[in-house]
């Protein structure tokens, strides 16, 4: 099966998926790969397909139709807020999202609110692989990648740590320690198969006790259409096939710099 390629406006990056589980997050980006530039018309797709390019094991079909099932409970939670000054909208993704399990097919359609996300894009867009999303493990890590897709031929982006936590939808009490411990580690981990010469530098305030004030991400910009050996290969196959020069060192001294 060729290669999906998912495609959509930035905005979506900036709606909350922490609570979602990697499976979910495989499956609902399948369903935003095949929706793109067609409209808010009903289109209905094969839940093998899905299946597929989810990467989902066949050996789990409870587990199968639990995570679509699971995946339509939580768009319909799944909100985009926009704020202007005169008015707050909020917005859901999908008018309708129908599971047929017994006849094995999704029925789904892009609200009329949200047509933009997924179609007509021109600019503001993120863009990237299927096969290659659905091989990050960590649902943070998968989040990051999204994020730095974004910005995957500036080859830079730096983020306070108020917009880090938000975006990642990380727990209100957590330090730069446990972001550090819970959140970069397994990033770190993950990310540097899909972007070259990958680090983070913690910036620090020139203030009293000198706290994190943001967090920089920098890597080798990508070209258009540049191609990355190995780049579908399974991430296990992957770290063993590179773990003696190019997999960082998951020591946080290491991985992470202080600026």
């Amino acid at each position: 099966m060729a290669n999906e390629v998912v495609k959509y406006h930035n905005d979506l990056n900036t709606v909350s998926m922490r609570n979602w589980t990697s499976e979910e997050m495989n499956f609902f980006f399948s369903i935003i790969a095949k929706v793109r530039d067609n409209g808010t018309d009903v289109l209905e797709f094969r839940t093998d397909e899905l299946k597929s390019l989810s990467r989902f094991s066949d050996k789990h079909q409870q587990r199968w139709e639990d995570t679509m099932e699971n995946v339509a409970n939580k768009l319909s939670q799944l909100t985009y807020i926009e704020r202007t000054t005169e008015k707050i909208s909020i917005m859901t993704l999908f008018s309708r999202f129908d599971i047929y399990t017994k006849e094995r097919k999704v029925v789904v359609q892009v609200s009329h609110n949200f047509d933009y996300i997924v179609n007509q894009l021109s600019a503001n867009f993120t863009s990237y692989e299927l096969a290659e999303f659905t091989q990050v493990r960590s649902t943070y890590a998968k989040t990051v990648y999204r994020l730095l897709k974004q910005w995957r031929t500036v080859g830079k982006k730096e983020f306070s740590i108020e917009d880090f936590k938000r975006l990642l939808d990380m727990p209100d009490y957590y330090t730069p320690s446990h972001i550090d411990k819970n959140v970069l580690k397994p990033v770190m981990r993950e990310m540097p198969k899909f972007f070259k010469n990958l680090k983070v530098k913690k910036v620090k305030a020139n203030t009293r006790g000198t706290p994190v004030k943001s967090y920089l991400f920098t890597w080798q910009a990508e070209k258009t259409g540049e191609w990355i050996k190995d780049k579908f290969m399974p991430l296990d196959e992957w770290t063993k096939k590179n773990s003696s020069n190019e997999l960082p060192n998951v020591s946080l001294h290491n991985w992470v710099e202080e600026k």
